[in-house]
């Protein structure tokens, strides 16, 4: 999937010479925390809920007194974040993923021709991560520990295809007694798994936990 088929589009926006007041409200009733900052629809910046309670951290004068700030007189563009990191439409899930978790940010603008056409924000890919791996979802899970020849992965799954067993996601981690082999999670459709434990490990495999 890519960012384009999940971002929100044409997301509420602000500017740099408005008052961080309207940034915060806006922020407020619409329930977001990212805001991107234009000019004339291009990208010039991004204001966030962190951004705008660090504006008023440490204000204090020389002599310790606490200075009234007055987030109407005070503009977004003093405190945004210039040239924010950005993903294209055509960027991948698990791309856009990657970059929100290593550089520890909230939210990603999507642009198009230098033009702000949406953002998607750690909550979004969540979201979609979530309903991927079916965990919303009424549903069973069989571990089976193989070694890592397709051919085996291949056998288990025609086990569910032959059940009539719907795979919702598979998950895989490394199998920490033998190194050439992995721990496939399946999780699949809401079924009684005893029976299908039986016919999997009858075809020479190990299961290391099965949940109904």
């Amino acid at each position: 999937m890519i960012v384009g088929e999940m971002m929100v589009k044409d997301p509420t926006t602000v500017k740099k010479t408005d008052p961080l007041k309207k940034a915060q409200d806006l922020m407020g009733r619409q329930h977001i925390r990212h805001l991107p900052v234009t000019e004339k629809e291009e990208l010039v910046g991004i204001i966030t809920e962190s951004d705008i309670r660090e504006a008023f951290v440490g204000a204090k004068t020389k002599d310790g007194k606490v200075r009234v700030l007055n987030p109407a007189k005070m503009k977004v563009g003093d405190y945004m974040t210039i040239n924010p990191m950005v993903v294209t439409p055509e960027t991948h899930i698990e791309d856009a993923a990657l970059l929100i978790y290593k550089n520890k940010i909230g939210a990603l603008p999507v642009i198009k021709r230098n033009k702000l056409v949406g953002i998607v924000s750690i909550l979004d890919i969540l979201g979609l991560f979530v309903d991927m791996m079916g965990i919303l979802h009424s549903s069973s899970r069989i571990d089976v520990i193989m070694d890592k020849d397709p051919k085996n992965f291949d056998k288990v799954s025609n086990i569910f295809q032959k059940s009539d067993v719907n795979i919702i996601s598979v998950g895989m981690s490394p199998y920490p007694k033998d190194k050439k082999k992995r721990i496939y999670f399946f999780r699949v459709e809401l079924c009684d798994t005893h029976t299908l434990v039986q016919q999997i490990e009858k075809a020479g495999f190990k299961i290391s936990a099965a949940i109904n």
